[in-house]
């Protein structure tokens, strides 16, 4: 089973460096402003593909961007979701705790002011991205 958990950061950290440490920690950051719901239904989303053998991308926290982002290619959907600020949230999808994340991205944890619920559009973005023309 898959388990998500989310932080709110502020880090400096940025580029091939911020990379290389959540492709260690098995996560990603997110631009700030997506909401819990969104979260959770791109994690829910992405697990059933992985389930029914139906994902695009080999890597789970690739596919969980690519149905958080309601695109159909990584390049994009990191594009889409890619933080532009020192502030982001960064999913986890390993057992790595908050200090570990911290440690490694060189990050303070801020207070998590994540909006729980998303616009339906939002929803829909997200639901229904993988649905062919």
């Amino acid at each position: 089973m898959i388990f998500m958990r989310i932080f709110v950061i502020e880090t400096e950290t940025a580029g091939k460096t911020l990379h290389a440490a959540l492709d260690k920690l098995d996560a990603v950051a997110v631009k700030d402003g997506m909401t819990i719901e969104e979260f959770e239904l791109a994690n829910h989303l992405a697990k059933r593909a992985f389930e029914n053998r139906t994902n695009i991308a080999r890597i789970y926290r690739y596919e969980f961007l690519l149905w958080l982002s309601g695109k159909r290619d990584i390049k994009s959907a990191m594009k889409e979701t890619e933080p532009s600020e020192i502030r982001f949230v960064v999913a986890v999808f390993s057992d790595s705790g908050e200090k570990e994340v911290l440690s490694a991205l060189g990050a303070k944890r801020v207070e998590n002011k994540i909006i729980s619920k998303a616009e339906p559009l939002a929803l829909e973005r997200i639901s229904l991205s993988r649905v062919k023309n």
